[in-house]
């Protein structure tokens, strides 16, 4: 089969290489400035490299993995030397060139101990290929593929082939994105290149060869900033079609690693298959797998939630709600009735998301504000490194910083809680009570309508989460309007305070750290979230939508409500219950708090880093009256009605790594697995959760046993790790049952086996 070859753009990964380079030059120096050790920011100069390759070069091959490397290993030396120039040069009053030229003589003299600085250059160059490694293996992994199933030859199939529009992107049209991408991290880079000049030639380099890193670093802000318009620069993975009367998204990367689906034979990384580099063959076998995965969903033989349909995934209902000159927004119905945002590039020729809208002609055009921005940003912060330099350097009066404000508790609040004038009606969910100005419409569970500030409000409870967790929740409007034209600017009700999160005490007394934060938006309306964390875990979120009158009193009111919610929350009896060492085992109950009948909840106890105190993770497994901990507590396994769960806390860098470690400590134990009974690993990136499959034998090698491997992202660095087993012979009449439930706990579409009779 004729195969065209990924296209790799070595210059611009070149450039990529650099800017991540510089990146971890600047962590080295700042790290080293500061009086720590600085052998870990290799680790950040090696990934960084490489990641800014993979970006700007579109591919991480051997080639670039090649280049990568000689310029990590100079930059890191030339880092090394730079953080002993700065304190030579801070030391004996000297230039920044002098002393970064006089390292050797020195060296030579004595008058630097040798042992130190080879030691502390040849622990950067280890951390840094710690790092190296394995990203370099990362990006040069094959997938394995198997061979090309045969094509179907479904009538169905060739029936929908007539009636289907398929509409992949244009070739080249991406190319105006990314090179605005490119653009918008050279400000940075520039910035600073000037001003370590500058700092070469004047009399004050400590406080300038600060700024000159800090604006370096501006780039990788730029990064973050430009992360909408990265995601769109992976608009080329992505095909849209027309079929069976819904308009449908498919992932062709991930549609390519379902064994059944498969339509090509490269051994490419899943993210990089791209429409117009595979062969007139390749295409017509993707169009017959794309409409064969349509039929099944269409006429439910594949169920609404497998991992097929968020491949090839219907936009049910699709309604546009916004769009610029680069994408559209807008949103789509789920299953269970909710509706989800998607953002599509308008890179896609003759195609239009809803009919009567103008389908693109050409090419999107440039995004110079994000080079603007960036170029604020670097100087932004070259303004801020020059006052830490000049800290450093003892420039300042007294050799000292002003002293910032005092920490903020709930009396530097700017929001008073809004108390009703009259009654209160006092509802309960998740374990937490909270009241509520009877004023109030309630319009659905724990949602409500406030008629005089014409604002609607939802309140969520959440168990396990922790500070990131609080923050995401709080941050989630800025992630929800931060591109659209309607964004205007928002605001902390506790701006000053030196945490994020301020104490609040509950009305039961529970102490909670929390923070309000409005987004205001130019039509008049505003977004108003409320998130309030406990010490265990537990995390109150109150958000309200306020569509007029988001700018003056009414929003103070809003607020207020807020505010109010959150100081009269009060915990129920259940959820009062502290979990210590001596209890957490026996607090293993059936979960009737999310109307299972079958499936319980217990508690194991998480490693100690992963949220830096002894703390507890909840986990499902089948309600029996004899669960059993293992390794002293870490793990937690249940079984009844023919199914067995085993829960422990796993670490690992994605959710993929814990799957695979999972099934290799399977094959380790000694069970009897059967190669064609275990499946790929299915990864969903955006969520950081991965499904394995595997089949193997027990009892003797004459008793078959199903495992599903699941792993989801918990805490930056520690999964969920669950085995899931099918035990065909004690299945019984609740086995049915037993499986949906275990299908909601873990949002997974688990198979139905049929039970094992003698």
């Amino acid at each position: 089969m004729e195969q065209k070859k990924r296209r790799e753009n070595v210059a611009a990964g070149v450039v990529g290489a650099l800017l991540g380079s510089l990146i971890g030059v600047a962590c080295t120096v700042v790290i080293g400035q500061m009086g720590y050790v600085a052998s870990i920011s290799g680790l950040v100069m090696a990934v960084c490299a490489l990641k800014g390759y993979e970006m700007l070069g579109g591919i991480l091959s051997k080639k670039g993995a090649a280049v990568s490397s000689v310029l990590i290993l100079l930059m890191t030396f030339f880092a090394h030397r730079l953080t002993g120039a700065i304190a030579i040069a801070s030391e004996l009053d000297w230039g920044i060139l002098e002393a970064y030229r006089s390292i050797s003589f020195l060296l030579e003299q004595g008058i630097l101990e040798s042992a130190a600085y080879w030691g502390d250059l040849a622990m950067l160059y280890l951390f840094t290929l710690l790092g190296a490694v394995p990203t370099i293996l990362g990006g040069l992994r094959n997938t394995g593929a198997p061979e090309l199933p045969p094509p179907p030859a479904s009538p169905e199939a060739a029936s929908a082939a007539g009636e289907a529009d398929f509409y992949p992107a244009g070739k080249g049209w991406l190319r105006p994105l990314r090179f605005s991408l490119l653009l918008s991290l050279l400000p940075g880079f520039a910035v600073g290149a000037a001003l370590l000049v500058i700092a070469v030639r004047q009399d004050a380099p400590i406080p300038l060869t600060m700024a000159a890193l800090f604006a370096i670093l501006s780039a990788f802000a730029a990064m973050l900033f430009a992360l909408p318009l990265s995601r769109l620069n992976q608009a080329e993975s992505f095909l849209f079609l027309r079929a069976a009367g819904h308009l449908w998204q498919v992932n062709l990367s991930a549609l390519n690693a379902t064994d059944t689906y498969r339509f090509t034979e490269k051994a490419v990384r899943l993210r990089v298959i791209q429409w117009d580099l595979l062969s007139p063959a390749e295409q017509a076998r993707a169009r017959a797998s794309i409409l064969r995965a349509v039929s099944l969903l269409t006429s439910g033989q594949v169920l609404p939630g497998s991992s097929l349909s968020l491949v090839v995934l219907p936009l049910t209902d699709f309604e546009l709600i916004g769009e610029d000159r680069w994408s559209w927004q807008g949103r789509y119905s789920l299953r269970n009735g909710r509706q989800k945002k998607i953002r599509i590039a308008k890179v896609y020729p003759n195609f239009a998301p809803v009919y009567g809208l103008e389908p693109p002609q050409e090419p999107v055009p440039w995004r110079w504000g994000l080079c603007a921005l960036a170029l604020l940003l670097a100087l932004a912060l070259g303004s801020a490194g020059y006052g830490l330099g000049a800290l450093l350097d003892g420039s300042l009066p007294g050799g000292t910083a002003s002293s910032g404000q005092a920490s903020a508790g709930q009396s530097g609040s700017s929001v008073t809680a809004r108390t009703p004038t009259d009654a209160v009606h006092r509802y309960e969910t998740d374990g937490v009570y909270y009241l509520v100005d009877s004023a109030f419409q309630a319009t659905g569970i724990n949602e409500f309508h406030d008629s005089v500030t014409g604002a609607d409000f939802t309140l969520t409870v959440r168990t396990g989460a922790d500070e990131d967790a609080a923050l995401d929740a709080l941050l989630q409007p800025i992630s929800d309007y931060r591109t659209s034209p309607q964004y205007d600017y928002f605001q902390f009700a506790h701006a000053g305070a030196e945490e994020t999160l301020v104490p609040l005490t509950a009305a039961d007394g529970t102490e909670y750290r929390y923070e309000i934060l409005t987004l205001y938006l130019k039509d008049g309306s505003a977004v108003h979230v409320g998130a309030a964390l406990a010490e265990d875990g537990l995390l109150v979120t109150a958000r309200a939508h306020q569509k007029s009158g988001g700018s003056g009193k009414k929003s103070d009111d809003v607020r207020g409500a807020i505010l109010f919610m959150l100081e009269n929350l009060q915990r129920t009896a259940s959820a009062q219950v502290e979990i210590t060492e001596e209890n957490y085992q026996s607090l293993f109950h059936l979960a009737e708090e999310l109307d299972f009948d079958h499936t319980a909840v217990g508690y194991i106890k998480a490693p100690y880093d992963m949220f830096g105190r002894d703390a507890f993770v909840d986990a499902h497994v089948p309600y029996s009256g004899s669960p059993v901990f293992l390794d002293d507590g870490y793990t937690l396994r249940s079984s009844a009605h023919g199914m067995e769960v085993t829960v422990s806390i796993a670490a690992g860098e994605t959710a993929r790594d814990v799957v695979d470690q999972a099934c290799a400590a399977l094959e380790a134990s000694g069970a009897d697995i059967d190669p064609e009974g275990v499946s790929d690993t299915t990864y969903f990136e955006e969520y950081d959760i991965a499904v394995k499959q595997t089949v193997y034998l027990e009892v003797g090698g004459t008793v078959p046993r199903i495992a599903i491997l699941y792993a989801d992202y918990k805490q930056e660095g520690y999964y969920l790790s669950a085995q899931i087993t099918y035990l065909p012979e004690q299945m019984d009449g609740d086995y049915p049952a037993l499986r949906l439930e275990l299908s909601s706990a873990y949002a997974l579409t688990l198979p139905e086996i049929e039970p094992l009779t003698s």
